[in-house]
């Protein structure tokens, strides 16, 4: 890992809606974080543990188990 992928922040991008991430992912990365995308709450929890990031974005509305059940479960 090179020195500046050690000293940039980890994101989680948590969104149902593909265009979305798309967006986040983009303009953070060229900030230069370091990102994981997920497109539900059951994929986000499981990529949290994953990855541990530093901050999750966090889409509120989402199908099957919404951003607050999500954070709640994080």
């Amino acid at each position: 890992m090179s020195q500046a992928a050690a000293n940039s922040t980890k994101i989680l991008l948590v969104d149902d809606d593909p265009d979305i991430l798309e967006l986040l992912e983009y303009n953070l990365a060229k900030e230069g974080s370091v990102l994981a995308k997920a497109s539900d709450g059951k994929e986000a929890i499981a990529m949290a543990q994953e990855f541990n990031p530093q901050l999750v974005i966090l889409d509120v509305m989402m199908p099957a188990m919404d951003g607050i059940e999500t954070a709640r479960r994080m």
